[in-house]
């Protein structure tokens, strides 16, 4: 009798996991297309957070660590509502967390720690509502620390900097933040320039990115959100495991990589080397020659190096 039972059980979790296989991938190659919509909405709904470690996989060096949270909030129902079996609850609101952010530093001291917050409304009009943004690092036994706060229901972002118990705050209009010239003037009223050296310095920048020099190579500012994923298989592990891949451009032909299952649930996100590479060069730093953020639950953990 047991046997039986466990025959019919067994028939019964593989018929429904080729189900839903065939829901997720009947027809679907590796390299079909998938409107993006159906992603985003599983990495909205996505349950579980994703722990992601920042490698350089060509040394296999651990440069930090992050967590990413999407969380769901619904509209409060009273309690004879809320009891009725089947009903459904409106969302309210969409939330994405990266919290507990750290980028290592020789000394731990020193890491840089961030956190990001992204509110969307519900769909279909799926419109951001706050942005909040945090940067906090100690050197040479200063603690610095950076705000950045922006709200749908006001026009402007308010930037901050706290360093050894005083504030600078400026206010910069939305319009004005894809603009680099006004970022930068920001940047030095906030690091205490005057007003006057800071406008030089946004003109100079203006002035720059309108010369002759780079009539041929025009610079866009603007990010182009991709309207399809791919079916793919996560590089870098042992199983096959079929995952859709997101390409977003950066720069002409530089793409980030993301790599998310069938749940919504990040499982990598690949920097171009080319970007790296060009960031590099042009800011004279010595950054690691590749950057992946890898789902540990996948790929293992590493260990920091002391």
């Amino acid at each position: 009798m047991q046997r039986v039972i466990l025959v019919i059980l067994f028939t019964f979790w593989a018929f429904m996991t080729y189900r839903l296989w065939q829901v997720e991938y009947a027809g679907q190659s590796l390299g079909a297309a998938v409107d993006i919509q159906v992603v985003w909405e599983k990495i909205l709904n996505a349950q579980d957070e994703a722990k992601l470690q920042i490698v350089d996989e060509r040394s296999n060096h651990l440069l930090g660590a992050l967590e990413w949270t999407p969380t769901v909030q619904r509209e409060a129902e009273d309690d004879e509502r809320r009891n009725i079996v089947g009903m459904v609850e409106n969302v309210r609101e969409y939330t994405l967390d990266i919290s507990r952010g750290r980028l290592y530093a020789v000394r731990s001291q020193e890491d840089l720690l961030f956190d990001f917050n992204l509110n969307l409304s519900p769909f279909p009009s799926q419109e951001w509502t706050a942005i909040q943004i945090r940067l906090e690092r100690s050197f040479n036994d200063v603690r610095y620390k950076f705000s950045a706060d922006a709200q749908s229901t006001n026009d402007f972002v308010t930037f901050r900097i706290n360093l050894e118990g005083g504030e600078q705050r400026v206010d910069v209009p939305l319009e004005d933040v894809s603009k680099p010239e006004k970022l930068v003037g920001a940047g030095l009223k906030l690091a205490g320039v005057p007003a006057l050296a800071a406008s030089g310095a946004s003109l100079m920048v203006k002035n720059f990115l309108n010369s002759k020099e780079l009539n041929n190579r025009p610079v866009n500012f603007n990010l182009d959100l991709p309207r399809q994923a791919h079916i793919d298989l996560l590089p870098g592990v042992r199983s096959r495991i079929k995952v859709y891949r997101i390409d977003v451009p950066i720069v002409e032909d530089m793409l980030v990589k993301i790599y998310v299952n069938t749940l919504g649930e990040i499982l990598r996100v690949e920097i171009p080397d080319v970007l790296i590479d060009t960031i590099s060069k042009t800011s004279k730093l010595d950054l690691p020659k590749s950057i992946v953020l890898r789902n540990q639950n996948f790929y293992g953990r590493l260990r920091r190096e002391r």
